[in-house]
């Protein structure tokens, strides 16, 4: 049983950092709209790698990338909906912020998660 809760304690933890790192992608795309190229061309790769068997989640970025503008999509990356939730887990933002943006989330998560 322990483990279960160790498990479960982790992946808020993981969900709680990805939350805070995608308020911080949020925030840049709306300052700069060209950081969308970025989330379309990893996506693009992710599902080139895929072949012919691309995984859901990858469409269902796709169709957020294709029927969303750029404020729609930051507004998406920190609501609180369930998909949003869901698609945090893989988001195409990879890179899109720096790695002391990356240090600073997890510092600050691991010291409240200690």
């Amino acid at each position: 049983m322990l483990s279960f809760v160790n498990s479960a304690r982790t992946h808020t933890l993981i969900d709680q950092v990805n939350t805070a790192q995608d308020r911080i992608i949020a925030a840049k795309l709306r300052r700069d709209h060209g950081l969308l190229r970025l989330a379309q061309s990893n996506l693009q790769r992710w599902i080139a790698a895929d072949g012919r068997r691309v995984r859901a989640v990858f469409r269902e970025w796709q169709a957020v990338l294709h029927r969303l503008d750029a404020r729609e999509i930051a507004d998406f990356l920190t609501s609180d909906t369930p998909m949003a939730r869901r698609l945090r887990q893989s988001s195409p933002f990879a890179g899109a912020l720096t790695r002391a943006e990356c240090h600073a989330v997890r510092r600050r998560y691991a010291k409240a998660g200690a």
